[in-house]
């Protein structure tokens, strides 16, 4: 893709890097200098804006919305969200090997890139340098390297990211084996150490953790796409310290076994995973909490907002272990409830009776067996 070597000048102003000067330098292996005879033209564009609209959801409707966004695919990239929704990919790829078997650590991750992009219309060009540009900042920020980068035309605009590879460092490397973001027997193996979905075992807490600390947003969310309504801004993706913080102690979790099940959130937010992840047993989120630390009032962008995080399964005689380590690390985490082990459907609670009603019941527990 020629585009590659280009300099871009948008909305007037000249940028300072082609996008392969960008890409190189997070891939070392790839050749960073123009190789065709001709130098490539320069490309003039404008940013895409979004186009003013209603952000407001329905609540009432917002199991209707799960079963639609929970079925939808995002084909191409709105241009006015290329940028936020680069950096969710970036995200989504690293968390779905968070859960991957072998032993690695968030610095060794090697993700090959995949852009298909297309020059037209007016604002595309721009797009297209906005998601290289954002992705490949976030990238440098989390301290991950690509492995491979491929550009080409295409009739939709969208990125791609998978991981397959990590980068082992030598153990006689002092610096990598004390490094916190590095292994120096760094390997992924194929399959998940714990269940994608969960187990239908009673007492045991489903525990979410967002990775990212920015605002609840619909903006490019694919439940904007499938109402067909504008959602307004997007998520403005940008805390890699707090992603890597994150990425480090669930990643503890999951090779020390203490998460039985769990599954990563991205596209759909945070009740569009639930739902996949509980499926058909009979679960009661209490997602007030988490709605009262977001301050936010509009539920249905606490539901669908693409905010980067998981949903972990754990036993709850390990509660209070993973509380220790949240607490360590500073990582916030929301308790949503305990899964019955019964067959059922996914409800939500809105006021936050169902944590209540818990810790009532382990309190009158507590006294009992204290008498």
């Amino acid at each position: 893709m020629k585009e590659l070597d280009s300099h871009y000048i948008i909305d007037g102003r000249e940028t300072d890097a082609t996008p392969r000067e960008m890409l190189s330098a997070l891939c070392p292996s790839e050749a960073p200098a123009n190789t065709q005879s001709e130098a490539p033209e320069d490309i003039i564009d404008e940013s895409a804006d979004p186009q003013p609209g209603n952000d407001y959801f329905e609540p009432a409707l917002a199991k209707s919305y799960v079963q639609a966004v929970a079925n939808a695919k995002r084909d191409s990239f709105p241009l006015c969200y290329s940028g936020s929704l680069s950096r969710l990919a970036v995200a989504r790829c690293l968390l779905e090997t968070i859960f991957r078997r072998g032993s690695f650590k968030l610095g060794d991750l090697r993700p090959d890139a995949r852009w298909t992009w297309s020059r037209e219309p007016i604002g595309s060009m721009a797009a297209f340098y906005e998601s290289v540009s954002w992705a490949c900042d976030y990238l440098d920020s989390l301290g991950v390297k690509l492995r491979s980068y491929n550009c080409t035309g295409g009739p939709q605009n969208k990125l791609e990211l998978s991981c397959s590879a990590v980068e082992s460092h030598p153990s006689d490397d002092a610096l990598f084996e004390e490094s916190p973001f590095n292994s120096p027997d760094a390997h992924i193996e194929e399959g998940l150490l714990p269940s994608p979905v969960a187990i239908p075992s009673k007492g045991d807490w489903i525990i979410y953790i967002p990775f990212d600390t920015c605002r609840y947003r619909l903006g490019g969310s694919l439940l904007s796409q499938a109402t067909g309504k504008n959602g307004g801004k997007s998520p403005d993706i940008t805390d890699a310290d707090y992603f890597i913080d994150c990425y480090e102690v669930v990643r503890e979790l999951v090779e020390d076994g203490i998460a039985v099940a769990g599954t990563p959130i991205a596209d759909g937010g945070l009740y569009t995973a639930l739902y996949k992840f509980i499926g058909g047993k009979a679960f009661t989120a209490d997602i007030a909490s988490v709605a009262r630390a977001a301050e936010e009032e509009d539920i249905t962008k606490l539901l669908f907002g693409e905010i980067p995080g998981v949903l972990i399964q754990i036993k709850d005689y390990d509660f209070d272990y993973l509380d220790a380590e949240l607490l360590l690390q500073d990582v916030a985490y929301y308790p949503l409830g305990q899964l019955s082990g019964a067959d059922g459907s996914l409800e939500l609670d809105t006021k936050g009776g169902t944590l209540k009603g818990i810790l009532i019941s382990l309190m009158d527990n507590a006294s009992e067996g204290e008498d």
